[in-house]
This record gives C-alpha cells, sequence and structure tokens, in this order.
C-alpha cells in the first residue's frame, strides 16, 4: 500500500498588489498566480521622479506587504 503523502505547510498569500503606477514601474518578483510569503516587488520611477520610500515591498510571514 502506498504511504499518505503528507500535506504541504500552508503558505501565506497576501493581497494582490496594483503593479500599474503612474509615474513609474512596479515589477514582481518570485511571484506564482497569487504573491505568497518570499514574493518581492521592485519599484523604479520614469526618468525626472524620484522614489520616496522603499525600492522594494516583500511579502510577510504574516501576510501583509513590508
Amino acid at each position: 500500500a502506498a504511504t499518505p503523502s503528507p500535506c504541504p505547510p500552508t503558505v501565506r498569500t497576501c493581497p494582490k498588489m496594483h503593479l500599474s503606477l503612474e509615474n513609474g514601474q512596479a515589477v514582481a518578483r518570485a511571484m506564482e498566480r497569487v504573491p505568497v510569503e518570499g514574493t518581492w516587488t521592485e519599484y523604479s520611477c520614469n526618468p525626472g521622479f524620484r522614489l520616496v520610500g522603499s525600492a522594494r515591498s516583500n511579502c510577510t510571514k504574516l501576510g501583509r506587504w513590508s
């Protein structure tokens, strides 16, 4: 008889992030169809604009964006 496979651990998912910015780009990295723990997004601005805040946001273990 085959041994039953163990259940995979539950992975927290983060809310879907808006990847369209008015004056820049947000590029999702390491993302499947849904953002999960370990996924991150990188932000960059168009020429002539300055990024305010972090250039990277991470999906944390709590299921929130950093």
